[in-house]
């Protein structure tokens, strides 16, 4: 199998400094020892640095684009393709790899670590051997894989800053777990052909708007500005938000009127938006706010800026978020 793993960025390939942690330039081939010297590994592996490495707290839609057009790339040459990331924005870049990747026909799967390589008691090794491990296992897609568990990678949601187990997939259960051996979830997947999409992506199209006790019209105000086409509504339980201040609904209600798509998303760990089972929920629904059901935060912002970079109008795109297309 031929394997291409680019390091992108992130804690896996830091070193100390004065300054504190910075990228390691020879990080590659630091990994490309450490590969060399297993004998279980029969593969042919490429790794690659990225020139401007990325910290993954800078990360931008655009740095997507970077990562799929760099795979894209190189998609005849290899078999399977491992991103090496930073964990803060992971669950984003793997959510965009998912819908600019769809159905993919080959695995590519994203990970990274809480530990520095460099360091003894580092779980950076644990992730990349069972990375591609999961790549010798021959499931097609695109996941993040992260402390032993594959995720599906538009189902990943960073949920603990300092635990070797820093990824959660809340409602969605892994695909596979690999203890001594993997276990595998059931599946029956209807296979559909693969769709290579790319699109370019505004910075600022899509904002996130939090609701919290005493929210006002002011908080919400800026984050609705004229460049604004998408937002992600982080809302109570089941969907809820205020329904008692007319103000916030006409505010919600003149943003959609004039093509911005609001995509309600529980602000609880687990679950799913039932838009309407409550009046307060019911009224987001009348100004036009649409259910994201039980998608993370992460993939509901990815959506939204991919579907928009696509050009599609904002009819269309609330009815792939009704019908769950896309």
């Amino acid at each position: 199998m031929k394997i291409y793993i680019a390091y992108t960025g992130g804690t896996i390939g830091m070193v100390p400094s004065d300054q504190g942690l910075i990228p390691d330039a020879a990080f590659a081939d630091h990994l490309t020892q450490h590969l060399n010297e297993s004998d279980e590994l029969a593969h042919d592996f490429v790794i690659t640095s990225y020139p401007t490495l990325i910290d993954s707290s800078n990360a931008t839609p655009k740095d997507w684009q970077t990562i799929a057009r760099d795979i894209e790339s190189k998609w005849h040459d290899f078999d399977a393709f491992i991103v090496l990331h930073g964990t803060d924005t992971m669950a984003y870049t793997s959510a965009a790899l998912s819908f600019m990747f769809a159905h993919s026909d080959k695995p590519i799967i994203v990970t990274g670590s809480q530990v520095p390589m460099y360091k003894v008691r580092t779980d950076a090794m644990i992730n990349v051997m069972g990375a591609i491990s999961a790549c010798e296992e021959g499931i097609n897609g695109v996941f993040l894989f992260f402390a032993g568990r594959l995720i599906e990678g538009d189902r990943a949601h960073k949920a603990h800053t300092s635990d070797w187990q820093a990824f959660s997939s809340p409602n969605c259960p892994e695909l596979g777990v690999l203890g001594i051996d993997w276990r595998w979830r059931s599946t029956n997947v209807i296979k559909q052909p693969m769709v290579i999409q790319i699109p370019e992506m505004d910075e600022g199209s899509v904002t996130i708007l939090p609701v919290f006790p005493g929210v006002q019209v002011a908080h919400w105000q800026g984050l609705l500005s004229e460049n604004v086409k998408g937002a992600v509504l982080l809302s109570y339980g089941a969907g809820n938000a205020p329904d008692k201040d007319p103000a916030l609904l006409t505010l919600l209600k003149a943003a959609t009127d004039r093509g911005v798509v609001i995509v309600n998303v529980s602000q609880c760990g687990a679950g799913s938006v039932a838009a309407g089972a409550y009046a307060a929920g019911s009224a987001l629904v009348k100004v036009g706010v649409v259910s994201g059901i039980d998608m993370t935060y992460e993939a509901a912002f990815v959506k939204l800026s991919f579907l928009i970079g696509l050009g599609l109008l904002s009819e269309e795109i609330r009815a792939g978020f009704l019908e769950n297309e896309f």
